[in-house]
């Protein structure tokens, strides 16, 4: 579904472009209910993170817009078309996110037997953490901040960004770094950790 168009729309854009900024508030006005109720809540699902990728393609195209080149269709299918990619890009960090977080666990798994009793098993949970802790005072302590804000007390990507001052983007490549760091960490202790992280 299409927005109606802005009236006067190339020299609405001419003015945003030129860093006019009751114009560009105009254009998101005219195409942000679009782009997030029919094309990014249906891409992803989640209107949490249609939010956030409608955020990040207004950013997108007030950054570019004075590369936009305006054409019949008009300015929605360059928009429609940043939003899109937000949503695939954001979809790719979540399947990043997803097998990250397995492999985390995998580790935590090979480090330690299955207990047999539940005291066995709070005693193994108490010296797994003290050994991750261990493993975490050896990473650079950005690492070690991400991975125990977003692995270890799977706090929302949101709030970890917030608390560590990052973009999301950024947010996503810390963590695959961090967790590529924490395996390299477990083995040079002589953890077996298999394939994870490879």
């Amino acid at each position: 579904m299409a927005s109606e168009r802005i009236a006067d729309e190339p020299e609405v854009v001419r003015r945003a472009a030129a860093g006019d900024r009751r114009a560009f508030e105009q254009i998101y006005r005219a195409y942000a209910p679009t782009l997030f109720s029919y094309v990014l809540t249906p891409m992803l699902g989640d209107r949490d993170d249609a939010q956030d990728c409608l955020r990040e393609t207004f950013l997108s195209a007030h950054k570019h817009l004075g590369t936009f080149v305006y054409q019949e269709g008009g300015l929605y299918p360059w928009l429609k078309t940043l939003a899109k990619n937000k949503a695939r890009d954001l979809m790719r960090a979540a399947g990043r996110r997803s097998r990250l977080r397995g492999s985390f666990s995998e580790h935590l798994d090979a480090a330690t037997p299955p207990p047999k009793n539940p005291v066995e098993e709070e005693l193994q949970r108490t010296a797994v953490r003290a050994r991750i802790e261990e493993i975490l005072a050896t990473l650079n302590p950005r690492y070690a901040a991400v991975l125990r804000l977003r692995l270890l007390e799977d706090r929302p990507r949101e709030e970890c960004a917030e608390l560590l001052e990052v973009k999301l983007g950024t947010l996503d490549v810390l963590l695959f770094r961090a967790c590529k760091s924490f395996r390299a960490a477990c083995e040079r202790e002589g953890l077996s950790l298999g394939g994870a992280l490879a």
